[in-house]
């Protein structure tokens, strides 16, 4: 069956096909979470007057939809015009949405727009689809480019006979083990304790002030690490989330103390998949781990529900505890074979290794300590 890859410009055109998107979700073999209708549509609503989607999209003779993947142009240095895949400020995987029918012609597509575009920047990119997919297919052509491997992240699978209590006992250690289960009970002793689990549409639109309540006092925050840091993303995830979770997209945790919000997470979900998208409790908690018991609560829920679960992009050591398989992510740049496209790939480097020197300069506490080390390695 032919499959031939066409670049569009209008995202609504994409999302008016609901009944072909809900089929290749149901056929694709890769999927991101981040490049689902709700996501794209939410994103895209509050990008500013102007923004150019460049959807690369595949589909068989008989027009049956087999990938898309989204980027944005973006205009870079002397005139020339790039692409960044949508949702570059939020997500932390930018693979396409594809069946394995359509998934090279999506990467050949990209590599054939570099002759409209001095360069593309494709931020977080999963193993498997980097070494499958993305790493042949630059091999195939001599333009430039920049691969480097900024972050890993931490991949827990269940295992068939095994509870989540004896994984969690086997993954903590005695120490680890002991020690939690003597903050469990230092909390309790505080008062009633309870977790909510909030997964329908009402349910999340209804929670959302609370986890701002608990996001104001985290040390994210303090750092600039918040879900809610950035002007404008409040707005954005107060609607995206509630869309998400009525599509079973998404859900969200809260650990309350005398009904006191002490810690929320945010999880995205998917057939057989759970990501850990965000994770955050009030600072003078700390001492009893509130984010780790509610941590411990979701693993547990995703587990018995035979997920993977994935901790998402970032070098913090108690993911790697708890997960089973550690992984690079890749960030990719390809360029045009122009003098613009050698100058891009210069400054572009240049960057690189001058955040580098920024962040080894910077004054370290603990907590910028884990903001740079989720951040970029």
């Amino acid at each position: 069956m032919k499959v031939v890859c066409k670049t569009e410009h209008c995202l609504d055109a994409l999302l008016e096909e609901k009944g072909k998107l809900e089929d290749l979700e149901k056929r694709s073999i890769w999927k991101n979470p981040y490049f689902s209708p709700e996501w794209l549509e939410a994103w895209l609503k509050r990008q500013p007057d102007g923004v150019k989607p460049v959807l690369l999209i595949a589909r068989t003779d008989t027009g049956s939809l087999e990938g898309f993947w989204p980027f944005v142009e973006r205009p870079g240095l002397l005139g020339s015009k790039g692409l960044w895949p949508f949702v570059y400020d939020e997500a932390n995987y930018f693979d396409p949405w594809s069946s394995e029918l359509a998934v090279h012609g999506l990467v050949e597509g990209l590599r054939n727009l570099m002759k409209e575009f001095t360069f593309s920047w494709i931020p977080l990119v999963r193993n498997a689809f980097w070494e499958k997919v993305l790493e042949p297919e630059s091999l195939k052509c001599k333009l430039p480019s920049i691969s480097r491997v900024p972050r890993k992240t931490s991949l827990l699978s269940p295992e068939s006979g095994m509870s989540f209590d004896e994984f969690w006992s086997l993954g903590m250690g005695p120490k680890s083990r002991k020690s939690f289960r003597y903050d469990t009970r230092r909390l309790e002793e505080k008062g009633d304790v309870r977790i909510e689990c909030l997964e329908t549409f009402e349910e999340v639109r209804s929670v959302m002030p609370t986890t701002c309540m608990v996001e104001v006092e985290s040390w994210k925050s303090s750092e600039g690490a918040g879900l809610y840091s950035i002007r404008g993303k409040r707005g954005f995830f107060f609607e995206l989330l509630p869309e998400l979770a009525k599509e079973g997209r998404a859900r969200i945790h809260v650990l309350r103390v005398n009904d006191e919000p002490i810690a929320w997470e945010l999880d995205l979900l998917s057939q057989g998949f759970m990501g850990v998208h965000h994770l955050s409790f009030h600072q003078e908690w700390k001492k009893y781990s509130p984010g780790k018991q509610l941590l411990h609560h979701s693993l547990r829920k995703a587990w018995e529900e035979g997920r993977t679960i994935d901790f998402l992009p970032g070098n913090l050591d108690y993911k790697e505890k708890l997960s089973t398989t550690v992984e690079p992510v890749r960030e990719f740049h390809w360029f045009r074979r122009s003098l613009r496209g050698a100058l891009a790939r210069r400054l572009i480097l240049w960057n690189m290794k001058a955040r580098k020197k920024i962040r080894q300069a910077s004054k370290k506490t603990k907590s910028s300590e884990n903001f740079w080390r989720a951040v970029e390695s």
